[in-house]
């Protein structure tokens, strides 16, 4: 059993709702590259109930913040953890949109593909600077390999209202010359 059907079926006993985001969601959404961390989307509220089911996988808290929860593994074979932590208003509109993530996960749902361009859109304009590349980059096979047409206004919306002002701008530069 995968670490991430482990965690879905500890949740699901527990019941702790999450969503797969970050590299695993990039990937379920067809995007095929490496990731070195397991990034799950959690409600705020259950916050504590995490941190409590997280020790009892064999994780210790490596950082806590306002909006982040990161956990070390103690099997070094183990992925680290990441739990990203919204209100119930958000992860309810995350939720809605969720598809079921590919087999062997236990169950998990990946926020969509939409909600992933969002969420890649704003790490690029709030996160940490060795991340942007890494993100874009993300964005730009995202777009490419389900070919989104970038002038819908959803998208443009989306773009705009999470990225920097920039963004949307040389996503349509590169992904029209490709």
């Amino acid at each position: 059993m995968t670490i991430l059907a482990s965690i879905a079926d500890g949740a699901q006993r527990r019941e702790l709702q999450f969503l797969l985001a970050g590299g695993h969601a990039v990937i379920a959404h067809g995007y095929a590259r490496n990731t070195f961390d397991l990034d799950l989307i959690i409600r705020r509220a259950d916050q504590v109930s995490w941190k409590e089911f997280a020790a009892n996988l064999g994780y210790r808290t490596h950082s806590e913040g306002q909006t982040f929860l990161q956990f070390n593994p103690s099997d070094p074979a183990s992925l680290p953890l990441d739990l990203m932590m919204v209100n119930d208003e958000t992860f309810s509109k995350l939720l809605v949109d969720a598809v079921a993530a590919p087999s062997g996960t236990g169950g998990a749902r990946v926020v969509s593909l939409l909600h992933l361009i969002a969420l890649k859109s704003h790490a690029i304009k709030h996160g940490h600077p060795g991340r942007v590349e890494k993100d874009l980059d993300d964005v730009i096979h995202l777009v490419q390999l389900n070919r989104l047409d970038l002038s819908q206004p959803e998208i443009r919306a989306l773009v705009l209202k999470y990225g920097p002002p920039e963004l949307y701008g040389k996503l349509q530069r590169v992904c029209q010359k490709l």
